[in-house]
């Protein structure tokens, strides 16, 4: 799916004129058809995937408010919830990490029983039978055990059994539009259900920072990143560039991704505006974060956020002693890495973070026990921090942007002068 395609203009500019037109009732039944009408136009067959994944998690959210009234205990209601996430998490593991997953248990296998290494196979996925990955499988299952989580918690509130049907018909039209969104189904933001409301026909006010906000997000995208991009490719052949063009490769891929995706994500809030929604923001200048803390919450807000609320504090949070902690925040990250994709390299990214966050923890922690909380940081040791904070996810950066761990231990090496 191409955000920059015709057909995909042209869906924008019908659903906004149509929100325009149309009663505040009928506009979430026309997103929701236009937005799976562009889905279908785009993915094909796997917009029968994604509906059918749509109707069990309303089915199975409905089921967990319902029996969380009537029945005396949590066990039911926990177990729908389990089983919602254990559905919408099992389709995106067979669809997306089948491969991955099979190749990993074969070569633990083999260092278990002391043999060489399993040589790849072919991997035992959709791919085997020529079928792709859904288009935003990874966002539809974010957003779907958002969805069923916050029912179990009653942070949603669904309507009753007995309410009447065209009001239960509504809520299910209300979050077919929410779940099938279709400016933000190729990358985000990740949605929340409660705070997804049309606020109305857009204004002159929402056209107007609406087209704006996606002529920055075009300009970033088109000017900005695809400049960059050619030298950032350098880092696949690290021993075809010099020490210096590594250097300025990962700077350069630091900037693509950046003007990338938050080009992406200006693209989406401005479509959103123009619609009448307003999409969460994703970036706040997270390059300019003091510490790495801070950069996470400036950086891809609506994932760091998902995984705060659904991961980390599910596991513990800051609950417990500091190794406690730190494993949580290893864990969290090494599945946010691997979230972005099915190799170890996406993984060995997130571990770095995860250490990160881990070891900056323990030294705010030290430093806190050790300085005077009166005594403000002095602007040469904000900077230091400021560059140091940016620095290390410019290392990170070769752990996403490299084809495998081997391609970027070598840039690493190479950039330090350590090897050849």
């Amino acid at each position: 799916m191409q955000i920059l395609a015709v057909p995909y203009a042209l869906a924008l500019v019908a659903a906004a004129g149509l929100c325009q037109l149309l009663p505040a009732a009928l506009r979430p039944l026309v997103l929701a058809l236009l937005s799976v009408s562009v889905y279908a136009l785009f993915g094909g067959w796997q917009a029968l995937l994604i509906v059918g994944l749509l109707l069990a998690v309303f089915g199975l959210a409905q089921a967990i408010a319902r029996t969380a009234r009537t029945s005396q205990t949590s066990l039911w209601p926990r177990l729908l919830t389990g089983l919602g996430i254990a559905l919408c998490v099992g389709v995106l593991a067979y669809f997306k990490y089948a491969g991955f997953l099979a190749q990993a248990s074969r070569d633990l296998l083999a260092l278990v029983l002391h043999r060489a290494a399993a040589p790849p196979a072919e991997p035992t996925s959709a791919a085997v039978r020529g079928l792709a990955v859904p288009l935003g499988i990874s966002f539809f299952t974010f957003e779907f055990v958002h969805f069923l989580v916050d029912v179990y918690r009653r942070q949603i509130s669904l309507l009753p059994p007995d309410a009447p049907p065209p009001q239960r018909r509504a809520e299910f039209v209300h979050f077919a539009a929410f779940a099938l969104f279709f400016p933000t189904l190729l990358a985000g933001p990740i949605k929340r259900y409660q705070t997804f409301a049309a606020g109305g026909p857009a204004s002159r006010e929402d056209l107007a920072y609406g087209l704006g906000r996606m002529l920055i997000g075009l300009c970033k995208k088109l000017i900005l990143a695809d400049s960059v991009a050619p030298f950032a490719l350098r880092l696949w052949v690290p021993d075809q560039t010099s020490p210096l063009g590594l250097w300025l490769a990962m700077y350069a891929y630091a900037a693509q991704i950046y003007f990338d995706f938050s080009g992406y994500s200006d693209l989406a809030i401005g479509a959103g505006r123009l619609l009448g929604y307003r999409v969460p923001e994703n970036f706040d200048w997270p390059y300019l974060a003091p510490d790495l803390p801070t950069f996470w919450r400036r950086w891809h807000i609506s994932l760091s956020s998902w995984i705060r609320d659904y991961l980390y504090i599910p596991l513990g949070g800051n609950r417990g002693g500091s190794p406690r902690v730190s494993a949580n925040l290893i864990v969290v990250m090494a599945l946010c890495g691997l979230w972005h994709g099915p190799a170890w390299h996406f993984v060995v990214w997130g571990l770095w973070h995860g250490l990160g966050l881990a070891v900056t923890r323990l030294w705010r922690g030290g430093e806190r026990r050790t300085t005077d909380p009166g005594v403000a940081p002095s602007r040469l040791r904000a900077l230091v921090a400021r560059l140091a904070t940016f620095h290390f996810v410019c290392f990170g950066w070769l752990w996403f942007a490299a084809p495998s761990v081997e391609i970027a231990l070598r840039c690493l090496l190479r950039m330090l002068r350590l090897a050849s």
